[in-house]
Formats: structure tokens, sequence, C-alpha cells
């Protein structure tokens, strides 16, 4: 449009842009008539001078941008009269025409910053220069600010890093991405790029599934939280936040073991991930033992008992807790003398057969007889039974088919001799005198 042409419409310009003009601040377009304008930009000796616009000189700023230092201000500024400084209305236009590489980043976005949809890049960046690197006009934090209440992200005694720092794009896009909150990157992926310590970890056998499913905030928060390490919830209670049926198993016990009752999950589970089932963090004998450390006497014992010799502790006990005595997973007595009634002994015939303590006479089901007679029979069903652990150490002996060397009876402690023979044994223990027993010629005890 020549100059003649657009004196004749500017009255009928004027009347329609006078109301935006109005809400303008002085500065921003200080042209009353199209004359003043051509006359401003037409001049001779660049824009940028020690009379004119002084304060966009170079040095002025630590960053500057390029068509500003360079003089080449008709790059942004192509005289779209009547917009204020000759702009056109949607600033990305201009922008994109160098920077062709964002361009592209946010057409191919689904979730597009505001000020970017807006085309308004001069609300954040100053397209002269700044003090701030990428020419923004406050530090990344107190811009953010400008628009987000950054109050609450604030809110926890420890802050995250980057958020302390102010570094909002570290994590967030500040342009557009195709992660939700404008994330530039999604899930666990974000988290690595810092937490290094995280990527070896993440090729285990075993990861916690909300790394894989969400990343790492369904329990840390990624801005602020009353722990050190940010949990959405104590301690005590994040796993339950996913773990209900665990934490209503565990309630409902009459004895807990006390991890489990306390929320300490992390004392046995890693939260991230393990080379173990249940995302345990050791065997889990050795696990057992970090708190039960006399215990691991038994793994030097001559005789173990199965579970003992596969480091299989909760094949019997129950890690989180139980009804029944030790936290045992299945019934069985806790006292020295037991009548002997079914289902009592569930947990031991779990693995081996009832018809121990049911059959009188036999020749097959035991080795521990006198003749035909049932030993284990004799001592344990009746009225005053001994229970198995009266004779036998249920995790590990030094003596043959696992018989303990002592034996607690009130408050003594009795001590126990076993000598296995080829047909029988004999046992001396303190409670009473030697007894025998011979499979093949029956033992008389009463001589």
């Amino acid at each position: 449009m020549n100059k003649a042409k657009l004196l004749r419409i500017l009255p009928a310009a004027i009347i329609f842009v006078l109301p935006f003009l109005q809400v303008l601040s002085e500065n921003a377009f200080p042209f009353q008539t199209a004359d003043e304008y051509f006359s401003h930009t037409g001049r001779f000796g660049g824009c940028i001078s020690g009379q004119c616009h002084e304060k966009f000189m170079p040095g002025k700023k630590t960053f500057q941008h390029g068509p500003a230092v360079n003089g080449e201000c008709d790059t942004c500024h192509t005289g779209a009269y009547p917009n204020p400084y000759g702009l056109e209305s949607n600033q990305s236009a201009a922008c994109y025409g160098c920077h062709k590489k964002i361009e592209k980043e946010i057409q191919s976005s689904q979730f597009i910053h505001g000020p970017i949809k807006d085309g308004d890049c001069s609300y954040c960046h100053d397209p002269h220069g700044s003090d701030n690197r990428f020419f923004l006009r406050a530090s990344y934090n107190k811009l953010c600010s400008l628009c987000h209440s950054l109050k609450g992200l604030y809110a926890g005694e420890f802050i995250h890093e980057p958020v302390k720092d102010g570094n909002c794009g570290l994590c967030h896009d500040p342009h557009a991405s195709n992660f939700k909150s404008r994330l530039t990157d999604v899930g666990a992926n974000l988290c690595v790029i810092c937490h290094e310590d995280m990527i070896s970890g993440m090729t285990r056998e075993y990861i916690h599934a909300p790394l894989i499913k969400s990343g790492c905030t369904d329990c840390h928060d990624p801005h602020s939280g009353d722990s050190i390490l940010r949990l959405k919830t104590s301690a005590d209670k994040i796993c339950f936040n996913c773990h209900e049926e665990k934490k209503n198993e565990i309630s409902q016990y009459a004895r807990k073991h006390e991890p489990a009752a306390k929320g300490q999950c992390v004392s046995c589970h890693s939260p991230h991930f393990s080379d173990n089932k249940y995302l345990l963090l050791d065997k889990i004998d050795t696990l057992c033992f970090t708190c039960h450390k006399d215990s691991s006497i038994w793994k030097k014992r001559r005789f173990q008992h199965g579970p003992v010799v596969q480091g299989n502790c909760s094949a019997c006990h129950n890690p989180h807790g139980s009804d029944n005595a030790f936290i045992l997973r299945m019934a069985f007595p806790d006292k020295f003398y037991s009548a002997y009634e079914k289902g009592e002994y569930d947990l031991c015939f779990n693995c081996h057969k009832e018809a121990l303590v049911t059959t009188e006479k036999t020749i097959t089901i035991t080795g521990f007889r006198n003749g035909e007679t049932n030993l284990h029979m004799l001592h344990v069903n009746q009225k005053k039974g001994r229970t198995c652990r009266a004779c036998h150490d249920v995790h590990a002996s030094d003596q043959e088919d696992h018989i303990r060397e002592e034996f607690q009876f009130g408050s003594a402690r009795i001590s126990v001799e076993y000598i296995k023979t080829g047909t029988g044994g004999r046992c001396i223990p303190g409670c009473h005198s030697e007894r025998g027993y011979d499979r093949v010629n029956m033992v008389d005890n009463k001589k």
C-alpha cells in the first residue's frame, strides 16, 4: 500500500483502532498519523544510536538478540501499521521466520504453552536483549510465577533442587510438549536425567509398577515435601496408598511383624527395583538375619530344616503377621505339652504326613519306631502330648534328625543327647533315664 492510499483510509482506520489505542501505554505507540510513522521508520542512520533507542545499543545487556544488535530492526518490525511497534499482531509469525525448529516443535505438540498459543512470545522473552539466558524477562521462577501460583510448590520443608534454583525449564518445556504439564519427557525417563544412579536399576528383573506406569511422581512430589525424599505421604503410610489390601490384612492379625505394623516396608522391600521377587532387598534369609542376627548360626549347623537350607524363612513364617505364635503361617502349638487335635499341627503337615501321629503301628510311615510301635504317635497323640518342638529343633541342629541339644522347660534349659544307630537309636535327656528304640529288635525300656 502506498502512502497516498494509506492517507485516504487513515480517518476510518483511526476510528476503528481508537478503542485499542486507548488501552496502550503512551510509550507503546506514540504516532498520531501515518506520516509520523513512516517519517520515523524512514530515518537514516539506523534505529539504534546515542539519540534513539539507546537502551538497545550493543553491550547494554548480557544477552542480545541478533537482529537488534545488528540493526536489522525491520526483521521483526515489518511496518504493520497501525499495530504497536509496527509488529504483526501474532508475534509467532515473525519469530518463526528464524526459529524454524521451535515452530516445528510447537506444530507437532499436543500441549502448547498459553502465551505461545496466543502468539505472544514477548510475554516471556525480551525481543531485544536481557541479562537472562534466552532473553527471558526474568529468571524462570519469577517469570513463571507471573501466571502460575508457585506458593504451594515451596510449601514443603525440603525443596527439589531445580525448583529451589528456579530452573522450571529443566522438567517443563516452556513452549510445547506431547506430555502433560509440558514435561520434557515421560515418567521415570525425566528423573533419570539427573538421578543417573537409577538407570542401572531399571534393568533389574523386578521393577516397582509405578515406575513403569507413571514414573516417580506417584510417590515423590517433584517440587517440595516434608521429608528429605519429598514423599507425598508419610513413610509409614505411603505404601498402603496402593497396597490397601495389605494394610487391611496386617490390621486383622493378632500378631504383627514389627516392620509391617510400623509401616517400615522399605526395611525389607525396595521401593524401586530388585533382582528378588516381591522387590525384596536381598535373599529372604539374609534379609531376616539383618534383624535376627543370632539366628544366622543356624546356617552353620550340620543338620538344617529344609526351609533353612533353601533360605526360605517365609515358608513357615508370614513376614507381615499371623494369628499364630511366632507369626507362623499355619497352626502349631506354642507350648511344650499340648493334647493332639486335628488341625493343630497344620504347619508341619503341610509338608509331612499326618499319619506320623495318627497311626499306632507301622513299618513304613516312620523310622522312629520300636519294632512296629510308632514312637511319634506315642509322644504326640495323647492328652499330655509333647509337641514336635520338644524333641526337634525346627530350624537346625548338630544332632541327626534335627534332634535339639537342649530344650526349654519352664525356666530351666534341659540338655538332650541323641545317639543314632543303623536300626534305631538312644535318647539321653536330662529329664528321665535313657530310652532306646530299634526297628528290628524291639527294645524293652522297662529294664
